[in-house]
């Protein structure tokens, strides 16, 4: 498997059309990370981007004989996941909009009802990341968005450089940022103190 490595995806193409299935793992472990890499940064969903790129492998594993022997598998594993990740925001798209019309259909009390329900589940959501902060840096944070504390306040109150209180503010919002998968409206919340 190791001189496997050394041959250029071309190469391994062609072996793997002959029937070599260790030059297609070598394939799928050259390329999958990368293309999840890339879907996760085109549709911010972690869960989304794994699954799309191993429908990408499975696709291209099902034409294995029937794929052009000048098929450059780089290029094919790419657009093939570009047309996906088209594919999953137009589907996130008829959903946003089949979702706001019956929305739109839907008595003004059981939306103020079902606003209420999604905001108490979505300050218990952020409240639970918190909680998983690191114990200085969860109190520096809530220090600073609960109390409302300057950085030099919360310094002061837990006997700690001004220098440091930024340091683990950065550090939360960093580790917050990545628990809440970058979805804006989360970390809007967070940042301005909504969850409280």
């Amino acid at each position: 498997m190791t001189q496997y490595a050394n041959y250029n995806d071309p190469h391994l193409f062609a072996l793997w059309q002959q029937g070599d299935e260790r030059a297609f793992n070598v394939l799928y472990g050259r390329h999958f990370i990368r293309l999840v890499n890339l879907a996760y940064k085109k549709t911010g969903n972690v869960a989304a981007a794994e699954e799309l790129a191993q429908d990408v492998f499975l696709s291209f594993h099902r034409q294995q004989y029937t794929l052009r022997a000048d098929t450059v598998p780089e290029n094919y594993l790419f657009i093939s996941l570009k047309n996906r990740i088209l594919n999953y925001h137009r589907q996130l798209l008829a959903q946003l909009r089949k979702d706001q019309a019956l929305w739109q259909d839907t008595p003004f009390q059981t939306k103020e009802v079902n606003r209420q329900l999604e905001e108490k589940e979505l300050q218990r959501y952020i409240r639970a990341r918190i909680a998983e902060l690191p114990p200085q840096c969860r109190a520096v944070f809530l220090l600073s968005r609960e109390d409302q504390l300057s950085n030099k306040e919360v310094a002061e109150r837990l006997n700690i450089s001004v220098n440091t209180v930024e340091q683990h503010m950065r550090k939360a919002l960093r580790i917050l940022r990545a628990a809440l998968g970058n979805d804006l409206a989360l970390l809007m919340a967070v940042l301005a103190g909504l969850y409280a």
